[in-house]
């Protein structure tokens, strides 16, 4: 009896011992991501965004990748199929993994995006969820938080190494105009000349209207703002005519997204009683 029991001890621990070591990986089919990727003004991205999303597995491997593709009228923008299989492996997820979330651009930069994907629950199963592209960069300015694009930033690398900054600074005021760099990003005017930035061109008073002009840059948001004094002044957002002998007023103007830069003219009804006015524009 001793001799049964020791043999049968032997079998249980060498059945064990190949469990251990020779367990069977088997495929267990897909897991779906599909959702909306937006940038950091919660803009979805197309297909002109030039963008691919993966899923990566925690050792770096690529598990699934998708171009980004115009929004359809869920506004999904992507869908990756993970295969799922008993464990993880180099070319598989398992269930309960949560595969890394990144990013690339056409030019094949690639950063990881601010939401993760959601674990993997079980196969053949759908998620849906919204990705955060951060293709933005945080800077100080006047002691404030501001997100400046990478896009943009790149844009410019090419002026900032020929005038010798190595950095860009959301603070300084690289062109000497007057204007921050970042508030030349917002207005959509080049920090690098002096005679590019945001400002009325033309003023004058009629009977009937206040008519001034500026310069717009395309796809960019302006308001009016109007003071009756320069000494604290109490800017006010005041709505205007954007068109001679139009009765529709509105407090926003819109750049049209098809000039780069353009004259646009504001007509104001005057105030009654008010003896003088001031005005400024400004990037919404």
């Amino acid at each position: 009896m001793k001799y049964c029991k020791a043999k049968a001890l032997s079998v249980a621990v060498l059945a064990a011992s190949f469990i251990a070591s020779g367990a069977v990986n088997y495929p267990l089919g897909t897991y779906i991501y599909t959702g909306s990727v937006m940038d950091f003004r919660n803009a979805v991205q197309g297909a002109d965004s030039g963008l691919t999303i993966h899923a990566v597995s925690t050792n770096g491997t690529v598990l699934s990748s998708c171009a980004l593709v115009d929004a359809d009228e869920s506004g999904y923008n992507f869908r990756l199929e993970v295969p799922v299989s008993t464990f993880a492996t180099e070319k598989s997820a398992a269930v309960g993994d949560a595969p890394n979330c990144i990013i690339e651009s056409a030019t094949g930069i690639r950063s990881a995006a601010t939401t993760a994907f959601p674990p993997i629950l079980c196969a053949s199963a759908v998620t849906n969820c919204v990705v955060k592209y951060a293709n933005a960069r945080e800077f100080d300015h006047k002691g404030e938080r501001v997100l400046v694009p990478e896009d943009y930033i790149d844009g410019i690398q090419p002026w900032m190494d020929a005038f010798g900054h190595s950095e860009y600074s959301a603070a300084d005021d690289w062109d000497g105009d007057g204007i921050t760099n970042y508030g030349e990003y917002v207005a959509g005017t080049n920090p690098f000349d002096p005679s590019d930035y945001l400002r009325v061109t033309s003023f004058s008073v009629t009977p009937s209207a206040h008519v001034l002009t500026f310069e717009f840059v395309g796809g960019h948001l302006y308001a009016l703002q109007s003071a009756e004094s320069l000494s604290n002044p109490k800017w006010v957002q005041t709505r205007f005519v954007g068109e001679s002998g139009s009765t529709q007023t509105t407090a926003v103007y819109e750049g049209p997204e098809d000039e780069d830069v353009g004259q646009a003219t504001l007509y104001v009804t005057p105030v009654a009683d008010t003896p003088q006015r001031f005005y400024k524009v400004e990037v919404k």
